[in-house]
């Protein structure tokens, strides 16, 4: 049961009412996560005009961003977005094999691996990466702007993980029986 009330968007008008919209428009839907952000709603358009710009980018697809996504949930140990980005990964076009990989700082191919290796390390480490593994990723072929635009995405999940273990929605999609947070999370 949630710690936080949800708000209905239904029955909202202003500011709530243009962040669910905002919502929806970005994502399909108001998830349960959303519904409590949007007690505050200054904080959910925030997240979303973040996500919005993040999102646009001409380095990083859906995909690649899907999985940083994932694997940022993970060593957050939020079930609850691993749960979502399961949904939304496959829903564009990723196999459940990628994101259960993901989740566990994996990929199938080198230039991946190397993002998701820096992503690891952003997460862990709270942004102190090693040269090795900067040069690693940037001889992937991943620029500076791609890097900053993976700790845009690092950082937009890691508000809202931290938002959702505060207020712990109810869960909106299946549960992912791979994911164990003691295993996965850092």
């Amino acid at each position: 049961m949630s710690r936080f009330e949800q708000v209905d968007p239904r029955a909202v008008t202003g500011n709530a009412k243009e962040a669910f919209d905002e919502a929806d428009a970005q994502f399909g839907a108001v998830i349960n996560l959303f519904k409590v952000i949007g007690i505050a709603p200054n904080v959910l358009k925030g997240i979303l005009v973040l996500n919005k710009e993040v999102s646009s980018s001409d380095e990083l697809d859906d995909k690649l961003t899907e999985q940083i996504a994932m694997l940022t949930s993970a060593l957050n140990r939020c079930d609850y977005c691993v749960n979502v980005h399961m949904k939304v990964g496959e829903g564009i076009g990723l196999s459940r094999e990628d994101l259960i990989l993901a989740m566990k700082g994996k990929a199938k191919d080198i230039k991946t691996q190397a993002l998701l290796d820096f992503t690891n390390e952003v997460v862990r480490h709270r942004g102190l990466v090693s040269d090795e593994t900067l040069l690693a990723v940037k001889n992937a072929g991943f620029s500076n702007k791609a890097l900053l635009e993976t700790i845009g995405v690092i950082g937009i999940y890691t508000t809202l993980q931290y938002i959702r273990h505060v207020a712990d929605p109810d869960h909106d999609f299946p549960k992912v029986p791979e994911f164990n947070a003691d295993q996965h999370g850092a």
